[in-house]
């Protein structure tokens, strides 16, 4: 059943102005909740215009997901599990909703759950993920691994790589990837992936993979990433796929690299990902704990570790925990 949120957006025009009782009749909600609920998508960053207390209209064009092309586009992905994907108006966290899905002792293996919009997004070291609704790529995927947490180091290395490349294929922009789970262009942040890993019976485990992708942003201030951040449409010239599209091009990325990422770990990927790193033959430095480190970027080794060349000849590996690696210069 479609959201009231959903629905709302959707009788939403761009050229003329709506008054509530008008949005009431379209949208078969009542007055009171059709008020409610603008409210609640000005606060949350949908580009909405008030010509008075009682008349909207969106400031641009805002396209909810439809659910029916959604799983199509994922059936000519190849994403075997097009029919288990979830899409939902609003979330606190694709991530903690896959997370409480199993704690509830649900299969999760393969489910995507997909948002138009994250109250409590996560991102690395608690930042918060937090973009305007109907405007982006937020979602997680589900997978279970017949390997212990401790096998799965590099395992953000290589959904990297591989929903770098998708991004280029779809949209020509070049991106590029920051160690250990952020997409870069031009020395600012896309997008950003977070692994959960919540160790299951018998030595497996369950990773929840969360994505999130800034596909066209009308307001940077909902974003919390410690850092300079852009998004794919100020990049080619407003020019992008469907959402649905990149949607099901980058879970169907995904899920081959998680497939893959079973036998083989992040040893395929690694060439694939020093190619994109943002950080390579460049000043960084690192801190973790009171202690800090400063040297030249050189890559990722077989497990995902960082190499740093520093000024006394050593090359110094770090592993992602709580260290935060960024440019020196």
């Amino acid at each position: 059943m479609t959201a009231d949120r959903t629905r709302l957006v959707r009788m939403l025009p761009t050229d003329r102005s709506l008054s509530l009782g008008e949005l009431a009749n379209a949208t078969q909600i009542d007055e009171a909740t059709v008020t409610v609920l603008l409210q609640q998508l000005e606060q949350d960053g949908l580009p909405l215009h008030k010509e008075s207390d009682t008349r909207y209209r969106l400031l641009e064009p805002v396209l909810p997901i439809d659910v029916s092309d959604l799983v199509g586009q994922l059936e000519r992905a190849s994403f075997a599990f097009a029919r288990q994907a979830v899409v939902l108006d609003t979330v606190d966290s694709t991530s903690d909703w896959l997370s409480r899905e199993q704690q509830a002792g649900r299969d999760i293996h393969g489910k995507a759950c997909i948002t138009e919009f994250q109250s409590a997004g996560r991102g690395r070291r608690g930042r918060s993920w937090q973009g305007s609704p109907y405007c982006h790529l937020m979602l997680s995927i589900g997978w279970h691994f017949q390997k212990e947490a401790a096998e799965m180091t590099g395992l953000s290395l290589s959904i990297g790589v591989a929903v770098a490349d998708c991004l280029k294929e779809l949209t020509g922009v070049p991106v590029g990837l920051k160690w250990p789970n952020d997409l870069w262009y031009r020395d600012q942040k896309l997008g950003g992936i977070l692994v959960d890993l919540n160790a299951s019976s018998g030595g497996s485990t369950f990773a929840v993979v969360g994505i999130g992708i800034n596909l066209r942003e009308p307001s940077f201030n909902q974003f919390d990433p410690g850092q300079p951040v852009t998004d794919l449409s100020s990049n080619t010239g407003g020019d992008l796929p469907p959402r649905t599209t990149i949607i099901a091009s980058v879970l169907g990325a995904i899920a081959n690299v998680l497939d893959r990422f079973h036998p083989h770990q992040f040893l395929p990927d690694q060439d694939r990902f020093n190619a994109l790193d943002v950080f390579a033959g460049r000043k960084v430095r690192t801190e973790s704990k009171g202690k800090r480190l400063q040297g030249v970027g050189a890559g990722a080794d077989r497990l995902g570790r960082y190499c740093v060349h520093c000024a006394d000849g050593v090359v110094e590996t770090i592993n992602s925990g709580d260290i935060s690696l960024s440019l020196a210069d």
